[in-house]
């Protein structure tokens, strides 16, 4: 699959999509209906913080830390939601730069200059996991924070469609490098599937310190905003992977 194939699909999709997720400006989500930042306290104290958030979409999360004094950029491979992200800045009078970038490849960012790089469900998007984390590093300070959620590997399994807690069934193999699936686009998307190895080893490599994973449960049923026929699986099986890992000096 090509870049071209997934900036065309979230071009297409941005408006719908972004009218359906009404995130809140209160907190950092990690993934709808599960902990957020206020109570895993992943970033600590934001007020004078260089923070790009990689794979931004709209910047909802950027928005939300430039609130707390964060000094925020925004990165998204989709001109799209770029432009809508553009307006909610406005009408929330923050200030955040906005760039549109493939975060496999930050050219356009110079090196060591974030204190803190957040990501939420984008990195499931990447052709090449470890060159985005390869990217995160090197933008980061020393001594950076990067925190990102992603789809739990063991959720990717179960596949994306008719999920049925009476017939659950591992419909992909746990060791298929590559996931491939048609949206309401009819973009033929084909995304790097991650086993938990993948990722942790990636990091490590790299040269982060991993300090938190996280496998959360979802909050209680009544404030979270999936689909009915979803609730019982999430809460049997975990959905979302949240990371905490830090910039080790080379």
């Amino acid at each position: 699959m090509s870049k071209n194939n997934i900036k065309e699909h979230w071009n297409l999709i941005a408006l719908e999509y972004q009218k359906k997720r009404k995130l809140s400006f209160a907190d950092i989500e990690y993934a709808p209906g599960y902990a957020r930042e206020s109570e895993l306290n992943l970033l600590g104290d934001v007020e004078e913080k260089r923070i790009v958030e990689l794979g931004c979409g709209a910047a909802e999360n950027s928005i939300t830390l430039a609130k707390k004094g964060g000094i925020c950029t925004g990165v998204d491979i989709s001109l799209e939601q770029l432009k809508y992200a553009k307006n909610l800045i406005i009408e929330n009078k923050v200030k955040i730069e906005l760039i549109e970038g493939d975060i496999e490849n930050l050219i356009m960012i110079d090196d060591d200059i974030f204190d803190i790089a957040i990501s939420t469900f984008a990195l499931d998007w990447m052709q090449d996991l470890n060159a985005a984390f390869k990217e995160a590093y090197r933008i980061l300070k020393p001594n950076g924070i990067f925190v990102f959620s992603m789809q739990h590997p063991i959720y990717n399994l179960l596949g994306a469609e008719d999920l049925d807690l009476k017939e659950l069934k591992i419909s992909v193999s746990y060791f298929e490098k590559e996931v491939t699936f048609v949206e309401s686009t009819g973009i033929d998307l084909r995304v790097h599937a991650s086993k938990i190895s993948d990722i942790i080893n990636g990091l490590i490599r790299i040269g982060f310190n991993i300090e938190n994973i996280l496998e959360p449960k979802p909050l209680e049923r009544d404030v979270i905003p999936h689909e009915e026929r979803y609730q019982e699986i999430i809460e049997m099986i975990p959905s979302t992977l949240i990371c905490k890992v830090l910039k080790v000096p080379k």
